[in-house]
């Protein structure tokens, strides 16, 4: 099952931008692996701006995490049960 949370987090990263830890819910997760990585352009005719995702485990647990393009921002969008 999959919970949508989309929501700001901490996100430690590489030179390339690639993560390497999050903070959720007042806790430090490490990236263990990275299992997946896409571009999605969003709804740009609503203003949305492009974001890298990340699909990330961590924890024995499933996240899926992305950055805007255009302000470096992060988010948690989503974690696997």
């Amino acid at each position: 099952m999959v919970k949508l949370r989309d929501c700001a987090i901490r996100v430690k990263t590489n030179t390339s931008q690639t993560p390497l830890s999050f903070r959720w819910n007042n806790t430090w997760f490490p990236v263990e692996n990275i299992l997946d990585c896409w571009e999605d352009t969003g709804c740009w005719w609503e203003g949305e701006t492009e974001k890298t995702f990340f699909r990330v485990a961590s924890r024995k647990q499933i996240f899926e995490l992305y950055r805007e393009k255009n302000t470096s921002k992060w988010h948690l969008y989503s974690v696997y049960d």
